[in-house]
């Protein structure tokens, strides 16, 4: 292990085998007493004991994106990271909110031409990000990159678009409204959903695009055909843009 930012800043020789560590995006806490029944990670297991392939379970951020939360044995720190707001539980009444506000949009597609009735809604891989809580919504029409603004975050004009960076490249976002929610941009991913016929691949799916985002992509060889995260990176260039 390279080291950890954060409360440590990246002298993991610091960290005791009873620390426990909290992830800098989704905030999900690695206690070494409880250990990682995702990964098979038993218990007494210290986080610099974890396999070096070892990932968030939650949102799959790298462990190396881990803070210390709180660590008793360990030297003394010079700040311990301050108590944030939401955390888990923002991101799960998010999702909720999501649900609920697609569900309703979801009563004024049925019937459409691109309505896919062997799918249903589902949102997916919701985390946070520099601007707000940023993940995948998919459904019977459509399957976006969301962006929840954070409540200091801008307002954009509705229809507007811009282009956010990450890892992977530069995607272009559309702002809208949804009732029930707000503001919310999105980047089309798939739309219509004609091709998908299974909820669960349309999940696997949408988890591979939002975890793509951060993953920087390699050197492509001449000529190489084109794989399935380039086609999924078909957001980059504005691709089609469903209604939100």
């Amino acid at each position: 292990m390279s080291g950890f930012e954060g409360s440590f800043l990246g002298n993991g020789d610091r960290i005791s085998p009873s620390a426990r560590l909290e992830c800098g995006v989704c905030w999900w806490v690695y206690d070494p007493a409880v250990g990682d029944q995702a990964w098979q990670i038993p218990a007494g297991t210290g986080f610099s004991e974890l396999p070096d392939h070892w990932r968030c379970p939650n949102c799959d951020n790298p462990r190396e994106q881990f803070m210390v939360l709180t660590d008793a044995d360990a030297a003394p720190l010079a700040q311990q990271r301050p108590a944030r707001d939401a955390g888990l539980d923002k991101i799960r009444r998010v999702e909720g909110q999501l649900e609920q506000a697609y569900t309703i949009i979801d009563k004024r597609m049925r019937g459409l031409p691109v309505y896919n009735a062997k799918l249903d809604i589902q949102v997916i891989g919701l985390r946070h990000w520099a601007e707000g809580l940023l993940g995948v919504v998919a459904t019977p029409w459509c399957m976006n990159i969301v962006l929840v603004p954070s409540a200091d975050a801008p307002r954009r004009m509705e229809g507007t678009t811009r282009s956010l960076d990450f890892p992977a490249g530069s995607y272009v976002f559309i702002a809208g409204q949804v009732p029930g929610l707000g503001a919310l941009e999105t980047c089309s991913l798939f739309s219509p959903m004609e091709e998908f016929d299974d909820p669960e691949v349309v999940g696997l799916v949408a988890k591979y695009a939002i975890n793509g985002l951060f993953e920087v992509p390699a050197p492509r060889a001449t000529n190489a055909a084109m794989g399935r995260r380039e086609f999924l990176r078909g957001g980059r260039h504005g691709g089609d843009r469903a209604g939100s």
